[in-house]
């Protein structure tokens, strides 16, 4: 598994690589590509060639939606030797804000329109939106069989249902800690709390220094994709999270309640920031973190915030990982990793441009994108082929590599756009005092009630 190979990998010395080098890999990841494919990129002025030698003029231009996760320097290093590899495609990419994707992407869904190529989370965000996508075939399926998983693509998380798309990382939620706050607080920064006990106390240390003890914002999807499934893990089995998936699992049931109870409790004990309600956990949130302002933020382990991100602004010497704290010791699930493919890329139903498409989406499952995620993203890959080594020696790194190894559902994927809606706006109602435990249960159970996908 690659959790394991990564382990011992981040144990050597990392490579440091200039912008020259990029460029190097960049050049040497193109040439092996065009001499697998039998091809040659095109000088200028002259019209691109085949496999068998014949010209070709025609250049086939695909649109792609996404966030553009990883960062601009990622993605133009791999488009760049995507079209080094494929003379006769080129791509354009429409970059949108995360927090801002779904209005940008509904009207193009809506119209059956737009772009040939679009990111979704996995799990139910991508199939609520399935109506867009066109099933991948089995050549493109085939390119799976090179990744740990992508089962998060498909229907029911099963492979033999119809999938979507392809993923090229692993992700899942893991919670930070500034160790230079920890013991500005008298706290062990290498011992961070692991029980929600632990975790009151550690929050009581650092409001008396007058900072912030989680950093929290709880607009959007965030509430539901990186607190609800470290909650849900001390209640639910996994046999239930797959309830939740199939919408078998009514938040009237004393377990989900229960979830939701321990959501409030973060906001409800003085241990946040007071802005969360009214702010996103990306940036708001997670700038308070960086700050230096804030001793725990949990985010994800890979992509956008993660421990490279946090160690550039903060230090690596400062940046720790762990485990959401545990609130029910006895529970199967409660010290496991909640874990998912990261973003998922499909192909349009409209596109008139499906083959290039493809070919596109193929090269996202790829061993050579997930190098390049790997080596200038510091991103987990999920292609079972790149080489790990190429992650840095970090301290924090090290732990994921230890929390990862021991993974479960990430149920916070299993919720249909409307519990997801509904969880975030229930949570603030509450966290204000505008909304009691019962009023956010009716809520939670309304939309369940009211998901098409899940009826």
């Amino acid at each position: 598994m690659i959790s394991n190979e990564v382990k011992k990998m981040t144990k050597k010395k990392a490579r440091s690589w200039g912008s020259a080098s990029k460029s190097l890999l960049v050049l040497a990841a193109t040439t092996s590509l065009l001499a697998v494919a039998g091809c040659a990129a095109p000088s200028d002025g002259e019209p691109a060639t085949s496999g068998d030698g014949k010209a070709s003029s025609e250049v086939t231009t695909i649109k792609v939606l996404h966030w553009e996760v990883g960062g601009a320097e990622f993605w133009n290093a791999s488009i760049s030797a995507f079209e080094a590899a494929n003379p006769n495609i080129k791509v354009e990419a429409e970059i949108v804000p995360f927090d801002r994707y779904p209005e940008v992407q509904g009207p193009y869904i809506a119209s059956q329109s737009g772009p040939d190529v679009m990111a979704n989370n996995a799990g139910f965000e991508l199939f609520d939106r399935r109506s867009a996508y066109v099933e991948i075939p089995a050549d493109v399926r085939e390119v799976g069989d090179g990744l740990l998983t992508y089962a998060g693509t498909c229907l029911e998380f099963d492979v033999s249902q119809p999938c979507y798309g392809l993923p090229f990382s692993y992700q899942g939620n893991i919670m930070y800690y500034n160790k230079q706050v920890l013991s500005e607080a008298g706290l062990d920064p290498e011992s961070p709390p692991a029980t929600i006990e632990e975790f009151a106390v550690a929050c009581d240390a650092i409001t008396a220094i007058g900072k912030t003890c989680q950093a929290i914002g709880l607009t959007g999807v965030f509430p539901a994709y990186w607190n609800f499934p470290e909650v849900a893990r001390n209640y639910l089995t996994e046999e239930d999270m797959r309830s939740v998936l199939r919408g078998e699992m009514p938040w009237t049931d004393p377990k989900m309640r229960s979830v939701l109870e321990g959501l409030a409790t973060i906001t409800n004990s003085g241990w946040t920031n007071s802005s969360a309600p009214s702010i996103s956990m990306l940036p708001d949130a997670t700038n308070i973190f960086q700050s230096g302002e804030a001793g725990f933020a949990a985010t994800i382990m890979s992509d956008a915030v993660n421990w490279k991100a946090f160690g550039e602004t903060m230090g690596d010497e400062n940046v720790g990982a762990m485990l959401y704290p545990v609130i029910e010791s006895s529970a199967p699930l409660a010290k496991k990793f909640s874990g998912i493919e990261g973003s998922v890329y499909g192909v349009t139903k409209w596109s008139k441009k499906q083959d290039a498409s493809f070919e596109f989406i193929k090269w996202i499952g790829g061993p050579v994108h997930g190098q390049f995620w790997a080596e200038l993203a510091g991103g987990q890959p999920l292609n079972k082929s790149v080489d790990t080594s190429v992650l840095p020696d970090s301290g924090a790194l090290m732990q994921i590599q230890e929390i990862i190894s021991n993974p479960t559902i990430h149920v916070g994927v299993l919720l249909s756009s409307q519990e997801v809606d509904a969880l975030a706006r229930g949570w603030q109602q509450v966290a204000l005092g505008q909304a009691t435990i019962d009023e956010w249960v009716a809520q939670m159970q309304k939309a369940l009630e009211d998901s098409p996908s899940k009826n």
